[in-house]
């Protein structure tokens, strides 16, 4: 068991994975780190649980590992800390539109078997396609670097944008249009478009109202430079172990079972923690010499660990103006005697373990943004749209249920705040009916889940808060998934120019993008290290897409980036 030091050069707050991403990094770095954690494993969006009977893993949130395209991939040495990934398709994931029985799919590596693809339905929107991409493929790195592991700041602005106004298509005046407005454009099928429409609903349905920095660039056009579509062996934990093991291997102490009660602000810096009443280690107080990271949200750093006496007044508007409502999830997991099938759709179907249905097109999309985004109070969509990462990970990790069955999980977005007696409350009185709304959806898609059907348990936006409590109103991203693409100085709010923040020595790796792709803990970390004189380090040297490419080399693949 670690000991508990009086102090350490950096404490950590939260071992969620980009909390430990960043903790590893700086260990690793040569600084003495400490971690302390509310649960009794690291990385609460990263768990895998036995929920509806034993040997049934189901992973409430994060399922899609999407960290191929990450360079703590290698820098972690997340493989010889016992990461595996597993896929089970060339194809990422796809999109079924039932009235036409067509499937838009997105490769995993390969642009021209995704024009073919798209071809297939419509040659214009392919060769839409294929014009954008063959422009932007000699810039996937740089995009990659600049938007997701850089905060966006004025210079990288413009750079961005200078690559992203010669894109084939694209319109003048494009940072004054939304994604909507934006696959409108570009794509004329509807089923392309409501493809697009779903991966970019990922992000909510916000997620297409966005102007500025275009969602379908992320979601559509750099998506062959993700590598994403695939699980971890044994469940999503096993990123959250790989990262933890790294840590302590290069000496850092970790902390379960240890909230934290408040972040120690002398002369307006950041100096340490206290530990709450219920920790094992019962208020204890811990010295950080040189930095404290909070993996929390904006809410829980900035009002309950900090206290908003202790800033200044410009920042106390900034937080409690922070937006939680984008990227709510109901999921839905199933525990079933066979695979889901697609009946009707391309056979590829039946073997790619993620998808995205019930958005048949413009008339769904609309529907979704009345309910999410135009009604007062909001209201959950009825029939609903399974978007996100909805996953059949047995199809490529059978260990992740008992011999002969599968898993299976939906994402649906909804809002917290329900339009019925109690609000948010009413998701326990509601969830079974909403659940089976969600399954009823499914199995129009692929008829014979309802016989497959062994179980299936529900978990809803305050089952999200209730397991953490990062996430206020129930937000599976612990807010905005949209405050990434502002410049970060606005991030998570103006002026806070995260990962640094209001306080001296207190930074910030949960800033609303925090995926598996490590980026928030990533740029935490280096943000840290170039503040303490440690950044330059010969391991420190990997590009994003690097790790994926090389994995896929290993495995006598070549990528193809651009379709000629």
């Amino acid at each position: 068991m670690t000991r508990l030091g009086k102090e350490y050069d950096v404490i950590v707050v939260g071992a969620g994975i980009n909390g430990v991403a960043a903790a590893a990094y700086l260990q690793k770095a040569g600084l003495n780190v400490a971690v302390f954690e509310r649960r009794h494993e690291a990385g609460t969006h990263c768990c895998t649980e036995e929920t509806m009977h034993p040997g049934v893993r189901v992973s409430v949130c994060a399922n899609q590992m999407m960290t191929l395209s990450s360079p703590a991939y290698e820098e972690l040495e997340l493989e010889r800390f016992g990461l595996e990934l597993l896929t089970s398709s060339e194809w990422c994931d796809f999109h079924a539109v039932n009235r036409t029985k067509k499937a838009v799919f997105r490769h995993q590596y390969d642009a021209r078997k995704q024009y073919e693809a798209w071809k297939s339905i419509s040659e214009k929107d392919a060769e839409m396609y294929r014009k954008q991409v063959n422009y932007l493929a000699p810039y996937f790195q740089e995009l990659l670097e600049l938007l997701v592991y850089s905060p966006i700041t004025i210079d990288r602005f413009i750079r961005v944008a200078g690559i992203i106004s010669k894109i084939p298509g694209m319109p003048p005046g494009w940072l004054g249009l939304s994604g909507h407005q934006l696959v409108q454009e570009w794509y004329k099928d509807e089923s392309i478009r409501a493809g697009c429409y779903a991966s970019a609903y990922t992000a909510g349905v916000l997620g297409l109202e966005q102007k500025g920095l275009p969602v379908p660039l992320y979601s559509t056009l750099l998506n062959p430079s993700w590598i994403a579509g695939f699980t971890a062996r044994g469940g999503p934990h096993n990123l959250a172990h790989a990262l933890t093991r790294c840590f302590c291997h290069y000496g850092g102490s970790y902390f379960p079972n240890c909230p934290v009660e408040k972040i120690i602000i002398e002369n307006r810096e950041a100096k340490g923690v206290v530990l709450s009443k219920s920790a094992v280690y019962p208020e204890a107080e811990i010295r950080a010499t040189k930095a404290v990271v909070s993996n929390l949200s904006c809410h829980p750093t900035f009002i309950d660990l900090v206290g908003l006496d202790k800033l200044p007044s410009w920042a106390v508007k900034g937080v409690k103006a922070y937006d939680y409502d984008s990227t709510i999830l109901f999921d839905s997991h199933f525990a079933l005697k066979e695979p889901l099938d697609w009946k009707g759709f391309p056979p590829e179907c039946n073997t790619t373990m993620t998808f995205f249905c019930g958005l048949e097109g413009e008339d769904d999309m609309m529907r979704a943004r009345a309910d999410l985004f135009d009604a007062q109070p909001h209201r959950a969509p009825d029939p609903p749209i399974i978007c996100g990462f909805s996953m059949t990970p047995t199809l490529a990790d059978p260990t992740q249920a008992p011999p002969g069955q599968h898993t299976l999980m939906t994402w649906s977005c909804v809002p917290y705040d329900l339009d019925k007696p109690g609000g948010a409350l009413a998701w326990d009185d509601i969830r079974e009916e909403y659940g089976q709304k969600v399954e009823d959806l499914l199995n129009e898609y692929a008829p014979n889940l309802k016989k497959a059907k062994i179980a299936r348990y529900d978990h809803t936006p305050l089952d999200y808060y209730r397991r953490n409590p990062s996430c206020r109103m129930g937000s599976s991203v612990s807010g905005s998934v949209l405050q990434k693409l502002r410049l970060s100085c606005n991030v998570p709010f103006p002026d806070c120019n995260a990962p640094r923040s209001p306080i001296g020595k207190l930074y910030l790796s949960n800033c609303g993008l925090s995926t598996t792709q490590l980026q928030d803990g990533y740029i935490a970390a280096d943000a840290v290290a170039r503040d303490l004189g440690v950044r330059e380090q010969d391991w420190w040297v990997v590009k994003p897409m690097e790790p994926g490419v090389r994995w896929l080399k290993r495995r006598g693949i070549t990528p193809r980036w651009s379709v000629d």
